[in-house]
């Protein structure tokens, strides 16, 4: 195996779908303008039609992938150009999984990966984001991202016959803090940056800077006409023009409870959370919060 991927990495409603849309207006067209027509270059891992591709790799183990002590031994296998199916001599690739290993299994290796870029937002923000889309209260929200053993569903993109909803297969997130120490804190010897989502859409253009810079100096990617390019980013990546797309056609990320595009703010916490709820958060993140800068409600 070699270094090929990118991994896009982030715990949910954290702006990887941003992220995703960026990078495919400054990798995958010519002038910058990013087009939905366009944003099946860079797709998430966790799909079950990677999995019915590759059956044959499972051999009868495919019917029990259910079981993520099973599906974690033949991940890393799955990472394979051929075992993906891509052309290029790189994938980006997003994931909301952890970077952990079940049974001794890893989610992914330092062998599959060429590069990482984290996108991580204020838990708080997080929270209400994730209780909306997918319908639940917000003390249950906080409930599930304090968990160490958090699950995450794969998606069911073709809605395949094998994956019903008792045998989908499921990847390891565990808690907001596990998850972003985990893929932050790694010992590999791989190019990583990590992101937050509050620059992002404060500072689009700086931020965009920051991931040219890091292609440009950690794989000597070559970007012609850059400052037009960004322009035409920041044009067509615009959250009004998401989420009038949405409203238009729909988007398959949405989920039965919410419109996928909703607010797209930060401090969305401050109005509309208890004071009990942000103790929570806050005394199960604090140490993560402080050192991203994530100011504390109780702080002046």
């Amino acid at each position: 195996m070699d270094k090929r991927i990118f991994w896009l990495a982030s715990y949910p409603k954290s702006g990887n779908t941003l992220l995703r849309y960026i990078l495919t207006a400054l990798f995958f067209s010519k002038d910058g303008k990013f087009t939905f027509e366009n944003s099946h270059y860079i797709n998430q891992f966790e799909e079950t039609q990677i999995l019915e591709k590759n059956k044959e790799l499972f051999g009868k183990d495919f019917y029990r992938v259910n079981d993520i002590k099973i599906l974690y031994k033949y991940l890393v296998r799955l990472q394979t150009k051929e075992s993906i199916g891509f052309k290029d001599n790189f994938i980006f690739l997003k994931t909301h999984a952890g970077l952990f290993e079940i049974n001794g299994n890893p989610f992914t290796t330092p062998m599959n990966t060429r590069g990482i870029i984290y996108i991580l937002r204020d838990p708080r923000d997080v929270c209400l984001s994730w209780s909306k889309h997918m319908g639940i209260s917000v003390d249950e929200t906080i409930k599930f991202m304090i968990k160490d053993y958090s699950l995450i569903a794969w998606a069911n993109g073709y809605q395949f016959e094998s994956f019903s909803k008792k045998n989908i297969p499921m990847s390891l997130m565990s808690s907001w803090n596990k998850h972003v120490i985990s893929w932050t804190s790694h010992k590999w010897n791989v190019p990583m940056i990590v992101l937050k989502y509050e620059d992002l859409i404060e500072d689009k253009k700086k931020t965009i800077k920051k991931i040219v810079s890091f292609f440009e100096k950690n794989y000597n990617f070559k970007f012609h006409n850059i400052d037009k390019k960004i322009e035409n980013i920041l044009i067509t990546t615009d959250f009004k023009i998401f989420k009038k797309y949405e409203e238009e056609n729909g988007f398959v990320e949405a989920s039965q409870h919410s419109k996928f595009f909703s607010v797209g703010k930060k401090n969305q916490w401050k109005k509309n959370m208890s004071k009990n709820q942000l103790e929570s958060i806050e005394e199960n993140f604090n140490e993560l919060m402080k050192l991203f800068n994530y100011k504390l409600s109780f702080e002046k």
